[in-house]
């Protein structure tokens, strides 16, 4: 039973900072790990945004690697004065431009939005959140 309020509170305090910082509903998934996405992710005009159960720099590491991985060329890394936001840009394997921004939500909360093209490549985008995600579970 205490466990139950203890997650229930947690999903609580997650969807307050979900919504409350990005402007937009997300829906809060339960059951959410370290590492592990934290809410149903979203595709809107072209960008693909996931928040992560994990601090921003453990995300940022995750999003390199999976850049890597891909065989994603970054040309510009970026972290702002109070590291609240990181950003990476480059090209994908196939010439097209990309861009990965990171924006701290809280001390353990950090969302990831994806942008392929001018136009956004949905399949694409969810390939590099997906490899973000099983990175940040390494």
């Amino acid at each position: 039973m205490n466990f139950s309020k203890k997650r229930i509170g947690m999903i609580s305090i997650l969807l307050g900072i979900t919504i409350g910082s990005a402007g937009c509903a997300l829906f809060v998934a339960a059951g959410a790990g370290a590492g592990a996405g934290i809410g149903a992710s979203e595709y809107i005009r072209g960008e693909l945004k996931q928040a992560y159960a994990a601090p921003m720099e453990k995300t940022w590491n995750a999003s390199l690697a999976a850049a890597g991985e891909l065989k994603m060329k970054p040309t510009e890394k970026s972290i702002d004065n109070l590291d609240q936001n990181r950003e990476i840009k480059g090209k994908t394997d196939e010439g097209k431009d990309f861009q990965i921004a990171l924006k701290a939500m809280s001390k353990d909360v950090t969302m990831v939005k994806v942008r392929i093209g001018v136009f956004g490549d949905e399949a694409y985008s969810k390939r590099i959140q997906e490899e973000i995600a099983n990175n940040l579970k390494k």
